[in-house]
């Protein structure tokens, strides 16, 4: 008889979705982990096979890849509310940017805390976020056992001046900037078994000059990283690009000769073709956020970006952290813009927030996919609830009608960080807190600012 093998952890499911290539479903399920790996993931064994330190059963739960954020700003959760109606993307520029400038690192990290509980919740078990405070929003990833790519978001503009249409690029502070982010790679990139890869962050192509993109470009080769940057975000941003250059922002960054297969481009809202040719011929990667296109009344090509071959995956960019909505953005929209059903499937929804986005971030190979050999990175979801009922267990089951509080467990690099939808390594309750106490003073700021506020509003009962 076969002695029991030693294994550190034991995930069980009613159904497992282990996102392969073959879109096969596993019904009464199990995955088995050793350290970080998994070695095992498939049907139910013999109850003698494995020899368990902790096992977690699967009555009711559906096990999946955890999700993976190709694009993200886990502190921007200040921002909500501000610009989801009235200006709309023009709030970027308004209110967003001229409040930033104003944000002490110390409400950053508070910021970030609650962003990364907000992630954790959600089910992603990997962000790539560029923003304010990398070392801050590392050090809160450790302590919630989150995987994350950061990259510090380096410009050489006053980002408080972009409302006026003012472009006054400075050396200085694109330099001081810059070393900023290198210094961060230098010191973070690997740091925690692993978890956290530093990225160069030149902040998008407007707000950066085409010294400091190829500034960035240079070091980040330097240095072994990938890029992480804003491209064709705004319409104003597109008019000062085409205004200077003479052609739009992909265009523009390609004849800089920036663009290669580590960059990823988050938006490519208004790109033309000229700058999606530009964009494939390179082999770029980009992030899709769908759930901010359609508050905004606008959606990039997305059939076009699918027809010329650039690989990308699913992303929230900010406030919204929720790979649920989407997923759920993503189906409708490209359904109603291309007015068939079939325009983009249940199926492609859920590869596009686990493995496609694993493989804009260069991790194809190691998350992603609930897979031998595979990073242990997975989340339960409880299927015991009154939207998901009856459960066949199909791509749309998940696609469509799960949410983000339905996560109940994660699991990342191998160890359980949230159990009971409870984070393990951060107290919620003081991170709430924390933020809370910044409200008067951010209700104020961004009143002032043009912002979307109620008056009067406090802390109080938060």
């Amino acid at each position: 008889m076969t002695e029991p093998k030693d294994i550190d952890l034991l995930v069980q499911a009613d159904v497992l979705y282990p996102m392969m290539s073959n879109e096969e479903i596993i019904l009464n399920a199990e995955v088995a982990i050793i350290n970080d790996q998994i070695v095992y993931a498939g049907p139910k064994l013999n109850s003698n096979k494995w020899n368990a330190k902790e096992i977690i059963l699967g009555d009711g739960k559906v096990v999946m890849p955890g999700f993976v954020n190709c694009h993200s700003h886990a502190a921007s959760l200040v921002f909500r509310g501000q610009s989801d109606d009235g200006a709309g993307g023009k709030a970027l520029y308004s209110v967003a940017f001229r409040a930033e400038a104003t944000i002490t690192p110390e409400q950053w990290r508070d910021f970030a805390r609650v962003g990364v509980l907000d992630m954790v919740k959600a089910g992603f078990t990997t962000i790539n976020d560029i923003w304010y405070e990398p070392e801050a929003l590392a050090e809160i990833c450790l302590e919630a056992g989150l995987r994350a790519q950061i990259a510090y978001k380096v410009f050489d503009v006053c980002l408080e001046d972009l409302y006026l249409n003012l472009y006054n690029h400075s050396t200085k502070i694109g330099d001081m900037r810059l070393n900023r982010g290198v210094d961060f790679v230098k010191n973070w990139n690997g740091a925690g078994n692993g978890l956290i890869t530093g990225r160069i962050g030149p902040h998008a192509t407007d707000t950066c000059s085409s010294e400091l993109h190829k500034n960035a470009y240079m070091e980040a080769k330097k240095l072994k990283v990938g890029r992480h940057t804003h491209a064709a975000q705004s319409a104003g941003e597109v008019a000062y690009i085409r205004s200077k250059y003479g052609v739009g922002p992909v265009v523009y960054l390609q004849e800089l000769g920036v663009l290669d297969p580590d960059i990823i481009l988050a938006h490519l809202t208004y790109a033309d073709n000229a700058d999606l040719k530009a964009a494939a011929s390179e082999g770029v990667k980009y992030a899709h956020c769908s759930t901010i296109y359609p508050r905004r009344g606008v959606y990039p090509d997305i059939i076009e970006i699918t027809k010329k071959g650039i690989e990308w995956g699913l992303a929230t960019d900010w406030m919204m952290n929720d790979p649920f909505e989407a997923m759920r953005n993503a189906l409708n929209a490209i359904r109603l813009k291309q007015g068939k059903h079939t325009a983009y499937t249940s199926t492609q929804a859920l590869y596009g927030s686990t493995t496609d986005s694993a493989t804009v971030l260069g991790l194809e190979n190691s998350i992603g996919k609930v897979q031998e050999g595979f990073k242990a990175d997975l989340i339960q979801i409880d299927i015991n609830q009154p939207h998901l009922v009856p459960f066949y267990a199909e791509y749309a089951s998940i696609a469509y009608y799960a949410r983000a509080s339905d996560v109940v467990t994660s699991i990342i690099n191998g160890k359980v960080v949230m159990r009971d939808r409870v984070v393990i390594g951060i107290d919620e309750t003081k991170a709430l807190e924390a933020v809370a106490k910044h409200i008067p003073a951010l209700s104020d700021k961004m009143l002032k600012l043009g912002g979307a506020v109620h008056p009067g509003l406090c802390p109080c009962g938060f």
